[in-house]
Parts: C-alpha cells; structure tokens; sequence
C-alpha cells in the first residue's frame, strides 16, 4: 500500500475507563448463530461479533463476493464434537505411532545427511520479504480534533479512538482500502463505514454525520470518505478503530507518532 502525506496534527490523548467510553451500548453478537437482518453484510457481522470473515465464510460455505441473504442462518462458531476413542484403537494407535515414527527419524537422518546448510545469503533475502510483507500496509491518522480519547473495552482491550471534532470536518481514510459497509445498521455506531485494506485488516468510521462513499469502490489513504457527525453519539466524534483478523488492536501501535 502506498502512504500519503497528511497536514493532521494529532490531539493530545485522554485514555477514559469502560465506564465513560462512547460506545458502550453497541451492537454485539454472542451465541453460535445468527439471523442476517435488513443491511447487514458479512463484514459488518463479522466486525461487531468479533470475528475473522474468512472464518464465517468458512463456517457457512459462502464464496467471493461474500453475498448473504436476508433471513439466512449463520453459523459463527464452529461445531464442537466429542472425541470418543476405544481401548483397542488406541493400543493399535500406538503401535502404529511408534512404527511410523522409526520410519520417520530414518528419512529424517537421510535427509539431514544431504541437505546444505543455509546460506546467509538465503537468511538475508526471507529477512528482506517478510519485513516487506510486514510494512507494505502505512497508516495516517483519519481526523484532526481537539482532543483524541483512547477508549478501553471491559476487558482491558484497547476498542479504538475517540477524535472530537467540528460537525462537518473531514473524515479521511486511514489507508488504501475498499469499502465493505456504509451504512447505519449496527447499533451504537451511527453512520459507519469500514475499509478492508488486505486479508488481515479493517478500519472502521464511526458517527459520520454524512457517508461520501459506497460499498464496493476503493479508496485511497487521505481521500475524503465522510464528515464527522454525532449520528449514534451525544456529542461531535469520529470513533476509529482498527481490526486485524476480527479483533480489535490498539491504533496508537499503527498511527503515526504524535
């Protein structure tokens, strides 16, 4: 992803207890199942049950472009089974354990016998591709306000930002991405937008007094995406959050220092 230059000037943080964060009466999903409702998709699902939408995909054979329908059952839990195991299979599972694992450290004495040591060269070029898988993803701070609140979840957990703002300031993209909800469905968010910026990471906007994009197109890092609102809150804020792989993370570990 290519990074982008911004003129927001972060504002000081105030870190609030559960007790006085904005979102608390949001919407969440707890269970095995749910009943996919009017303007629902499965990232947005996906995002206020704390899950990963590869894994719900997964669980209910849904393929690309990920289409759900109203009314339909999801599962977001995997089915647990009991292991039932006789005496006699696992006495015959040993067995076979311990011949599998002679034949094993055979081939194992073999191969290590003819397979060079690495070289530095090889270390230095996987060093060199994971660093750039790590850092192809920049971030750049969604809104300027006079005071940023680091809001904490009930259990400890970092849920996202609080900027406070003007009505009407600029909402913008915190890196390149598409967008995969617009809308207002979820309760406690108001006007929410959130971008899928690869396989791992979600961003989302909330409280947006007006959405300036749809679902389906790409953005890119610093284009303008909403303007702040109160839609969802008692007061003038964009929450922020950031997701990796459905849960949240602490955005000060991603944003550009202050």
């Amino acid at each position: 992803m290519s990074a982008c230059s911004s003129n927001f000037v972060p504002a000081p943080v105030v870190h609030l207890s559960t007790k006085t964060a904005t979102v608390e009466n949001v919407t969440q999903i707890t269970g095995d199942t749910y009943i996919v409702e009017p303007g629902d998709t499965l990232f947005a699902i996906a995002f206020y049950s704390g899950n990963d939408y590869r894994e719900l995909a997964r669980l209910n054979n849904i393929s690309p472009p990920y289409t759900i329908k109203l009314g339909q059952k999801l599962r977001l839990n995997p089915v647990k089974t009991k292991q039932v195991t006789a005496k006699t299979s696992e006495a015959r599972s040993t067995e076979n354990n311990v011949s599998m694992n002679k034949v094993k450290q055979t081939k194992q004495q073999q191969s290590t016998a003819k397979k060079p040591a690495p070289t530095s060269e090889n270390q230095v070029s996987n060093h060199v591709a994971l660093n750039t898988t790590n850092n192809q993803l920049a971030w750049a701070w969604p809104a300027s306000g006079n005071r940023t609140i680091a809001t904490v979840g009930s259990d400890g957990s970092n849920r996202g930002l609080d900027i406070k703002g003007m009505l009407g300031a600029q909402v913008l993209a915190a890196a390149d991405g598409k967008v995969v909800y617009a809308g207002n469905a979820l309760k406690g968010y108001g006007n929410l937008i959130i971008i899928k910026h690869n396989n791992d990471y979600l961003s989302a906007y909330a409280h947006n007094n007006t959405i300036l994009v749809s679902e389906q197109t790409f953005v890119k890092q610093g284009q303008k995406i909403a303007t702040m609102g109160s839609s969802g809150a008692s007061e003038i804020m964009l929450h922020f959050e950031i997701r990796k792989k459905g849960k949240s993370v602490d955005p000060f570990r991603y944003l550009p220092g202050q």
